[in-house]
């Protein structure tokens, strides 16, 4: 029986690990995400935006951003499972939140890489019913990319606000951990606000430089926690004491 115990705790350690891996990647992801942009040629026109699909900063963006969510979401259910015990309903709402942005968003990318990049393609090899017809699919998939990142914001929202709730219960780490998922959630407030036709509550000037500051480091800070919370796991402490 021993043995079978510390089977379980090794197997609950990996899962922690794992999890604190892919926050750790998440931040490298995050970063990509935010600064490939920065790497593109201008654009101007429809023809620009249909050669972008060939250019190397935006292929590795592509497959980043459908990478990403994964990642988040891995590290999310490591958060989720470390406070199951003592905060169920908090933990719920966390992963109701990251499961709805997480699903949405990869499927945003998907609808990204599989349709519009290919048309994109088929537009540059000149194909002439797609050239035909590629600024209607053009408005079509912006439509449709506008309306899922509305609702992948709103489970963002959710998922970090629930999570920085139940994280803030716990001791200092824990609550260094509640206020990157609070920041996180205020940030992507403030967006919500702004999709919804409300006013900008942040500068225009620092705006681009709040998310780069707040989020890569939050999720490296999640994944330092995750490790540390893996090797509680071993001993059994997480779990013979569940509270954070």
């Amino acid at each position: 029986m021993q043995e079978l115990a510390s089977s379980g705790d090794r197997t609950y350690a990996n899962f922690y690990r794992i999890a604190a891996i892919a926050s750790a990647l998440s931040a490298v992801t995050t970063l990509i995400l935010i600064f490939a942009p920065r790497f593109y040629p201008p654009m101007d026109g429809l023809a620009d935006v249909m050669a972008l699909v060939e250019n190397p900063a935006y292929r590795l963006r592509a497959w980043v951003y459908l990478l990403h969510p994964f990642l988040v979401m891995t590290a999310a259910v490591g958060l989720v499972a470390a406070i199951w015990t003592s905060q169920r309903v908090l933990a719920c709402l966390g992963l109701a939140g990251f499961g709805l942005w997480a699903a949405t968003e990869a499927a945003q990318q998907c609808l990204t890489l599989f349709a519009y990049d290919r048309w994109r393609l088929a537009w540059l090899a000149g194909d002439e019913a797609i050239r035909a017809t590629m600024e209607v699919r053009k408005a079509i998939y912006d439509g449709l990319w506008d309306a899922a990142y509305v609702l992948l914001i709103i489970g963002f929202f959710i998922g970090n606000l629930a999570l920085a709730a139940a994280y803030a219960k716990g001791k200092r780490a824990e609550k260094v951990v509640a206020l990157f998922l609070l920041l996180a959630s205020l940030l992507t407030l403030t967006i919500i606000i702004t999709e919804f036709g409300g006013p900008a509550l942040l500068p225009p000037s620092l705006a681009p430089w709040i998310y780069p500051a707040v989020q890569p480091l939050g999720r490296l800070i999640i994944g330092v926690w995750l490790w540390h919370f893996a090797s509680r796991a071993v001993s059994g402490r997480a779990f013979s004491n569940a509270r954070i």
